[in-house]
């Protein structure tokens, strides 16, 4: 098939590899210098266009693509203020988007594995859940989309479970003075949170491309599942196969939709 990149950071290098490895073509690569080209030839014969971009472009980005007839599969996180009119467009042009906070495989079947815990623990009180993630220091958004996506997850299973609150972010690379403060205010967050909230702490070190924690704590035990990402590459190899499922369809989709299939 033929793919349009839109953002060509470390993602879209990514991306492109992956896709290459994979046997399609990239027929464009759109970065913030040549934005222009969204509305050219060779994009508008793109089977599917992957965004990975920032928050502010990727509404305008979305609905350039549509617009030109490119299904869309969007990483970019943080634009959900702008989500039900972009989706509107995007339906009303009659085109597809698939937009998710995390496209590795891994992680969307972390996430079911999550939500089957939290509907168990909903009839197990002694149980609450917290929440740590873990990213590169480049990375300033906290909770991260992901953790987001995995505490909806457990609110949906666990009504007893009815808000997420954020625990607050600890910075590796601060000075010990920074960070001995954060970790006090974070301990200090964590010690208030009431029953029926899942606070979520974010820590930022090093290159890290993503590390997500749940932990459901009782008096007695404690249950933890982990999802730990190697590289970039996992989050590539799944915008690329949402890329793959995408071509041809129309409407707004869900990850979960494509899982679905994919688990069959």
């Amino acid at each position: 098939m033929k793919i349009a990149i839109i953002g060509y950071g470390k993602m879209g290098h990514a991306i492109e590899r992956i896709a290459l490895e994979r046997g399609h073509e990239i027929v464009a690569v759109i970065d913030a210098g040549n934005t222009a080209d969204i509305d050219g030839e060779a994009f508008a014969s793109a089977d599917a266009a992957i965004e990975f971009t920032t928050p502010s472009t990727a509404p305008a980005n979305i609905v350039r693509a549509t617009l030109a007839g490119v299904p869309v599969v969007c990483g970019s996180t943080g634009w959900g203020a702008d989500r039900e009119k972009v989706e509107n467009e995007v339906r009303n042009a009659g085109g597809a988007l698939l937009a998710s906070s995390n496209f590795s495989i891994g992680v969307n079947v972390f996430n079911i594995i999550s939500r089957r815990l939290a509907s168990i623990m909903a009839h197990i009180p002694s149980y609450r859940p917290t929440m740590t993630e873990v990213h590169h220091v480049h990375k300033l958004d906290h909770p991260s989309g992901t953790a987001l996506t995995l505490a909806e997850g457990i609110m949906a299973e666990d009504h007893e479970i009815t808000s997420w609150s954020d625990a607050g972010i600890v910075w590796a690379n601060a000075t010990p003075e920074e960070r001995q403060a954060q970790l006090d205010a974070a301990a200090k967050a964590l010690d208030n949170v009431p029953n029926n909230t899942l606070p979520i702490l974010s820590l930022r070190k090093d290159e890290v491309p993503g590390i997500h924690t749940i932990k459901w704590d009782s008096p007695v035990d404690m249950i933890t599942i982990e999802h730990s990402a190697k590289s970039r590459d996992g989050f590539a190899l799944g915008a690329v196969m949402a890329a793959e499922w995408i071509q041809g369809r129309k409407g707004i989709f869900t990850i979960d939709q494509m899982m679905e299939e994919l688990m069959k």
